[in-house]
């Protein structure tokens, strides 16, 4: 198949992802990035059509096992195609999808790292409201724990977003999926105080509807949003290595050692199936062990 072709198939696929099934940039760069080493494999091997045998894929699994990449990789190079061959054959382009059939490598869950409580409240109280950015630092903070967001649900939270008086917050999750999300009176004052001194002092012309922004007046980015959290937690001195998505384990979990409802946690979180909120009650678990473990006379 010429090279024209390959590269039509290819754009069709990502117009795909992005207006029917709505995945977020991360998800869609993923799997355009594994279409095109596809690709480029299935060129090497000087094969001239797209309608390709399933031991043909198991091949491409195999070289892609054989460059020593990691379960989770090959696992998400599978999902590519089996999204890829499910998009052709409802274009016509192949008859079936050989993807269909194969099963993945067995992944094993890790268990998220995850702040304490009082490592929490010692992370909370460390950005120090002298000025318009520890203000609001320890506003962003707050929210971000209070509602266990995604790192890129708060760089993307609006003023709009945001009803204090209800204490509520509207998310814009993955795949675009709205959900309201409650949080408390700490975040509500300390977003209050960000919102009515801070922000004004940060916001240059003309001004955003972003929530949280930067020292220029634009909405912080992924990494700046990193480096803030790095330096509160270098601050704090922790022996866990914090990541942003720390912040919204740590939420989860101590909503759950609490005894909240896990049905109630996954839509707080807004994940899509229960089994990826379900982890969190591992973690109870272990929580519970230890506990037993450290104060039970005859552990």
């Amino acid at each position: 198949m010429p090279d024209s072709d390959w590269s039509n198939l290819r754009e069709l696929f990502v117009s795909h992802l992005v207006t029917d099934l709505n995945l977020t940039d991360n998800t869609v760069e993923a799997y355009d990035d594994d279409t095109i080493d596809f690709f480029a494999w299935c060129k090497r091997k000087k094969l001239r059509s797209i309608e390709l045998p399933t031991e043909k894929l198991y091949d491409y699994l195999l070289d892609l096992r054989n460059r020593s990449l990691n379960p989770a990789t090959i696992a998400r190079h599978l999902s590519s195609l089996k999204h890829l061959y499910k998009f052709f054959v409802g274009e016509g382009v192949v008859k079936k999808n050989p993807a269909a059939s194969i099963e993945g490598p067995r992944l094993m869950r890790k268990l998220p790292q995850v702040l304490d409580q009082a490592e929490m409240e010692q992370l909370l109280a460390a950005p120090k409201p002298v000025n318009p950015l520890g203000i609001r630092d320890r506003a962003m903070l707050e929210l971000w724990y209070a509602c266990g967001l995604r790192i890129s649900e708060v760089r993307t939270v609006r003023v709009e977003d945001l009803m204090l008086e209800l204490r509520l917050l509207r998310v814009m999750g993955k795949g675009r999926k709205e959900r309201i999300v409650p949080f408390g009176t700490y975040a509500r004052d300390a977003c209050n105080e960000y919102i009515e001194t801070a922000r004004p002092q940060l916001l240059k012309s003309p001004p955003t509807s972003i929530l949280f922004v930067n020292n220029l007046g634009s909405g912080l980015s992924r990494m700046g949003l990193w480096k803030i959290l790095k330096k509160y937690t270098d601050l704090c001195g922790f022996r866990t290595k914090v990541k942003p998505h720390t912040i919204r384990h740590s939420c989860a979990t101590h909503l759950i050692e609490a005894g909240a409802d896990i049905r109630t946690v996954m839509e707080l979180l807004g994940h899509a199936d229960i089994s990826t909120t379900q982890i969190y009650t591992h973690l109870d678990r272990e929580y519970l062990r230890e506990v037993h473990r450290s104060f039970h006379p005859r552990a």
